[in-house]
């Protein structure tokens, strides 16, 4: 039985996360204490039909049912080979900004604080989130986004993401990635008045930029760099890294090597998801 249990901060995404495993044909619930789960888990394998594939959400609520909670994750391992824990976190920023715009207060918040739920809740799962098997931060994730990650996690993929993304360093660097590489170092396609108003996902501009031997050199630099290093980044305890490239508007270089490097990473065993900060300033 393949067994996805849904964990993480309120805010992050989990209610999001077990809709996309019920579109997936997983039998969903929400809420469920681990030890109630055990019952389930022996109780199903006894049916003429067992349930085959289950996802159900697991968090701090279930503390004051389970006194027992890491205790019981552990048990549900041994008893479901297949079980896999899946946290999800995101910004304390992120979550201050999604909170705010729901008007809700946070569970655990003194008088619904949520930065003061936030950090409450961080320790009560601190040990469930170093139990995991994947951690997800969803930050700059949209539900297509998120779909994409907990799919290709549900193939067997390497648990280890990378995030790329173009931006316009004339709209700011307000990303939260680990790498930024500055593509203006590469021809401008703006100034090529049948190019300007295209953008790097562009066939046309795409082979326009491929034409040039510093183009291709810096792609295969920067991929053959990644091979080597993601090991030592997986080795040191990061489940994730994020890439930023930038160029001027965030419309054409940036976009094309981001699209670039996508598809040289795309086949790998690691999850790669990739997005245009700057789309909705495209000029057309």
């Amino acid at each position: 039985m393949k067994v996805k249990i849904i964990t993480g901060l309120s805010g992050s995404g989990k209610s999001t996360a077990l809709r996309i495993f019920e579109d997936l044909d997983y039998y969903a619930m929400d809420n469920v204490p681990a030890t109630l789960l055990e019952s389930f888990i022996k109780l199903n394998k006894q049916q003429e039909k067992p349930i085959d594939k289950l996802a159900c959400v697991v968090d701090f609520r279930s503390i004051k049912v389970d006194k027992n909670l890491v205790e019981n994750l552990e048990n549900l391992k041994k008893i479901n080979e297949d079980t896999k824990i899946i946290y999800l976190t995101s910004q304390d920023e992120t979550i201050l900004k999604r909170y705010n715009e729901l008007r809700r207060p946070h569970p655990l918040g003194s008088f619904g604080d949520v930065k003061d739920g936030l950090m409450k809740e961080k320790r009560e799962l601190k040990k469930i989130k170093e139990m995991a098997d994947i951690i997800i931060d969803t930050s700059s994730y949209n539900n297509k986004d998120l779909k994409k990650v907990l799919l290709n996690f549900s193939k067997n993929k390497e648990n280890f993401i990378i995030n790329l993304f173009s931006f316009g360093y004339k709209n700011g660097l307000s990303l939260d990635v680990d790498v930024v590489f500055d593509l203006r170092f590469l021809p401008n396609p703006f100034y090529i008045k049948d190019l300007k108003h295209l953008n790097g996902t562009d066939e046309k501009l795409q082979e326009y930029l491929d034409g040039f031997e510093i183009a291709n050199d810096f792609k295969n630099l920067v991929y053959d760099n990644l091979l080597k290093l993601i090991p030592y980044f997986i080795k040191e305890g990061k489940n994730s890294i994020s890439i930023g490239f930038g160029c001027t508007g965030g419309q054409h270089r940036s976009v094309y090597m981001c699209e670039k490097i996508y598809e040289k990473l795309k086949d790998s065993d690691y999850i790669v998801v990739r997005k245009h900060r700057d789309r909705e300033k495209w000029k057309k």
